[in-house]
């Protein structure tokens, strides 16, 4: 077998096994690493070899150019030639060291006299689910499973290993999308190589994860059975005896719930690999993972190595950092000649070219996106690109640099801003320089169609007032005209604006509106309303307060809106109220629309407080912060505060990160979406969800009988319906209908139906015959948590779900909850809050609304959903103690003194953690 020094424990393991069933053996194992000191080789149960003694080729250019899985499987040739030369034996067998021995394993030896080579194939029968491992991942990793193989030394094989060493010295790699995965996607040439190969199909062979579907494990007399017969080596491949509850890393398909066949056995692993010591080896460190000097080996430079100097003509050993050309150094190198005063080194650029995101971040690294990513790479040291501060150490003196100049120009925007606050707010003559002038009278975005110009201060007038947000709510778009002519007449008037700051905007209309200007100003003079005389202002204008330092938080959002993400900006504004946090709300709506709640009346009060809360999903972040004044913003701390609803978040939305210094996670399941492409902090901040209140509606006017059990289920379809669902549910609900005992209602509650008429009008085709009410319509926050009240239960039958935010609602009102148990409703439904429905993960095979094809969701059990809601309709009583345990976990999680508590940590952390900086 092969390992690493961190890997120790389990060759010991192996071979432990290995020699208890078969004594008279041998167990060699080649170590790739270099020796750790003070560890005593010669005390281990098996014979050792390092892979420098192998006499590969410029080892120390392979060891380097290879990552420690691509390394560990190139060797395998050329250890099994290296032990037919030491040992003189004329057949081998070669192990993975994730293995246990479980029976005699003489029959693979026996097998070697007629065959050149044993194999055992991934799969012997088709997979029909759509798990991982899918039959098409299996192709691209290879038919045959390289943790086994079996070869004899003969006149056919010698020649076959030499081309399969030759392969694996340049071609070792693990790159799907080239069709190349490591030692074992070549392997499958071997049937057509080699005359005799005997493909192993014994279900007591090489048992892994990814034939579990076609295998059954049992205890046999003293030892272990598969599908019947003898257990002859179990494979434990992405097994983590830190992790015992999953299977393997590598697989979707399996848990022990499901399998509790196997849970005995990884059990047993999991304790000998422990006994063995792995808590001790594991923390030894990759030897070739390091620079001679001490520095990491950054992942990229391996593929760049690759690229640059394959056969090592120029770096035989790019480990040495000590000689005039090294590649440690070659890798520090500012790339090519720059114009910009902050070098990138060229590792920066390596990374950038291997990476999509950062393509999309950056598309000119070396020219305007220079310095954004410059920035970027300076943050990126450490995990996952292992990069080393030595690598950024050249940037931070420029960067540091490039950033004063930055915070002089927001200085001077800053003290624009305070004379645009006294000339907005107070009427004060404003005492602008002419740079800060012209800065305020420039348009304020390019229009490609060249329409009338709105500069800066017209666009700060109309974010300031209600009335100016409800006349000209697009004022860069649709309402450029209409805003830049309100300018130059009324707005001009009411706040005494000189001649300067509104000619350049005059001259930008179109004739008949540059007429009519004139003309409006020519009939004021006559009436003795010249520009300067004075007005009351209007009743709706408010003054912005001015930034009180950062004992508080600036939230950005749709608090007024009926929608989601408006009731988690209302639910956040409730926790702060109730914490006694300062906030003010800069409203992205600009409408008091009737919501109820702490955002009733609001309008946007600035940005006074030093952290930024943007209430906004990702989608949207870069248009929002776009249309914000940059001077509030540079600087600032910024927190996007996003809701998503699928395991995958796509990529498309990761320039939203570069808006942001940290994300907060609704949901757990948010959370690990986030991360797996976050270059921020992502944290996990279950939003404030109200209690709810309500006045049950009437049943009767629902057309629900006296003796009728009443499921709910609210969904809108521009949520994608795919995701809610609501198919599935009437699937689920027709069957329990079917079943016997109480009669059964179901009240599908259906919002924004007008959007999608095929869509409901299907929905009511569906629900024909059956003992369900579709209703449409949007209500008010009252009546919607009247419904609720008003049902026994409510049943959703999600294939996902960000947060459930109506389960919450039911939970809170006392209601039983019958849902999928898959999304964010995980941070709160389990067994003991709810009725779980089992489910299974399916993969998307078209894109529906904002999820791409290939994201995963969940298949509810409607056959288990059915019976779950037959039985609680049928023993409602059984319910209660799910129901107190709800309720009591809801408001653990979401009231507002527990979302006030978290606030507060968060928001003293952020301002700890400024301070610390400055």
């Amino acid at each position: 077998t092969i390992v690493a020094n961190n890997y120790l424990a389990y060759a010991r393991a192996f071979t432990r096994s290995f020699l208890a069933r078969h004594p008279e053996g041998k167990v060699c194992v080649l170590i790739v690493d270099r020796p750790q000191p003070g560890h005593r080789y010669e005390d281990e149960p098996f014979a050792v070899t390092f892979a420098d003694q192998l006499g590969i080729p410029a080892f120390p250019h392979v060891a380097f150019r290879y990552s420690i899985v691509e390394l560990n499987t190139a060797v395998k040739p050329y250890f099994l030639l290296h032990l037919r030369r030491t040992l003189g034996c004329d057949r081998i067998c070669y192990f993975d060291p994730d293995i246990l021995v479980l029976d005699d394993l003489s029959e693979l030896y026996e097998r070697l006299g007629p065959a050149d080579a044993v194999l055992t194939p991934h799969l012997t029968a088709p997979i029909e689910d759509r798990s991982v491992p899918s039959e098409r991942e299996i192709l691209l990793s290879g038919v045959y499973n390289l943790g086994f193989l079996g070869l004899a030394f003969n006149e056919r094989t010698l020649p076959f290993l030499d081309w399969w060493s030759r392969r694996l010295y340049r071609e070792c790699v693990s790159e799907v999308e080239r069709g190349l995965f490591v030692d074992q996607r070549w392997m499958d040439f071997a049937p057509a190589f080699l005359p005799e190969v005997d493909i192993l199909r014994d279900p007591g062979y090489n048992v892994a994860y990814w034939n579990l579907a076609h295998r059954t494990v049992a205890p046999r007399d003293g030892g272990w059975s598969a599908n019947g017969v003898p257990l002859r080596f179990f494979h434990f491949s992405g097994y983590d005896f830190r992790r015992p509850e999953l299977i393997s890393k590598f697989q979707s398909r399996f848990t022990f719930a499901d399998r509790p066949d196997v849970l005995p056995l990884f059990r047993l692993y999991g304790e000998s690999i422990r006994a063995e010591g792995q808590e001790e080896v594991q923390d030894y460190p990759y030897q070739y993972g390091r620079f001679d000097n001490g520095v990491p080996v950054p992942e990229i430079s391996r593929r760049a190595l690759r690229q640059v100097d394959p056969e090592g003509r120029r770096w035989p050993d790019p480990f040495d950092t000590s000689g005039e050309d090294s590649f440690f150094d070659w890798l520090r190198e500012p790339a090519g000649e720059s114009p910009s005063a902050v070098p990138l080194p060229r590792l920066a650029l390596l990374l950038w070219d291997h990476r999509q995101d950062l393509q999309r971040f950056f598309p000119r690294p070396w020219q305007e996106d220079r310095l954004r990513f410059a920035h970027w790479f300076a943050g990126s040291t450490g995990a996952p690109e292992n990069v080393h501060p030595t690598f950024t150490a050249a940037l931070l003196q420029p960067l540091r640099r490039a950033g004063e100049r930055m915070v002089e120009d927001l200085d001077r925007k800053e003290r624009t801003r305070s004379a645009v606050s006294a000339l907005l707010d107070r009427g004060e003559a404003a005492r602008l320089s002419r740079e800060e002038a012209a800065w305020l009278t420039a348009d304020a975005g390019h229009d490609p169609r060249r329409r009338p110009r709105v500069p800066r201060l017209a666009l700060e007038m109309q974010r300031r007032r209600t009335d100016l947000l409800r006349s000209f709510p697009d004022p860069l778009g649709e309402d450029r005209a209409a805003l830049a002519l309100w300018y130059v007449t009324y707005g001009r008037r009411e706040y005494r604006l000189p001649a300067a700051a509104v000619r350049p905007v005059l001259r930008t209309l179109p004739w008949r509106q540059r007429a009519w200007a004139i003309l409006w100003w020519e009939k004021h003079r006559r009436r003795g309303l010249h520009p300067g005389a004075a007005e009351e202002p209007l009743a709706e204008s408010f003054t912005l307060p001015r930034a009180t330092g950062p004992q508080g938080v600036s939230v950005i959002g749709w608090a007024t809106a009926p929608t989601g993400v408006g009731e988690a900006c209302r639910g956040t504004l409730a926790a702060l109220d109730h914490a006694g946090i300062p906030c003010a709300l800069w409203t992205l709506d600009g409408r008091a629309d009737g919501a109820p709640g702490a955002a009733d009346e609001a309008v946007s009060q600035g940005l006074p407080y030093e952290p930024l809360l943007f209430h906004v999903n990702a989608d949207m972040m870069e248009t929002v912060q776009s249309r914000m004044p940059g001077p509030l913003v540079l600087g600032r701390h910024r927190i996007g505060y996003w809701f998503w609803e699928l395991s995958h978040f796509p990529l498309c939305f990761a320039p939203a990160f570069e808006c942001v210094d940290e994300v907060w996670a609704p949901t757990r399941f948010c959370q690990e979406a986030y991360q797996a492409i976050s270059p921020v902090e992502v944290r996990w901040m279950p939003p404030c969800v109200q209690p709810t209140e309500a006045v049950p509606a009437d049943r009767a006017a629902l057309g629900v009988k006296p003796d009728e059990f009443l499921f709910l289920f609210c969904f809108d379809v521009l949520s994608v319906p795919e995701r809610k669902n609501p198919f599935g549910l009437l699937a689920a609900f027709a069957q329990a209908a079917r079943g016997g005992g109480r009669p059964l209602r179901l009240l599908l509650k259906v919002n924004h139906a007008e959007a999608q008429p095929e869509y409901v009008a299907d929905l009511r085709r569906r629900a024909e015959g059956l003992p369900v009410t579709v209703q449409v319509g949007t209500l008010r926050r009252e009546a919607l948590n009247g419904l609720t009240a008003a049902c026994d239960a409510y049943v959703s039958l999600h294939r996902s779900e960000g947060l459930g935010l109506p389960l919450i609602e039911a939970m809170y009102l006392g209601k039983p909850v019958i849902a999928t148990g898959y999304g964010g409703v995980t941070d709160f439904l389990d067994d003991d809050t709810g009725f779980v429905v089992r489910h299974r993960l399916t993969t998307l095979e078209k894109s529906a609304g904002p999820y791409p094809a290939g994201a995963v969701w969940a298949e509810p059990d409607v056959d288990h959903a059915a019976a779950l809601m037959r039985a609680l309709a049928n023993a409602p009583e059984s319910a209660s103690a799910r129901i107190e345990t709800a309720g009591q976990r809801v408001r653990e999680l979401y009231a507002p003194e527990a979302a006030g508590e978290r606030l507060r940590r968060e928001l003293a952390r952020i301002r700890r953690r400024r301070q610390d900086a400055a």
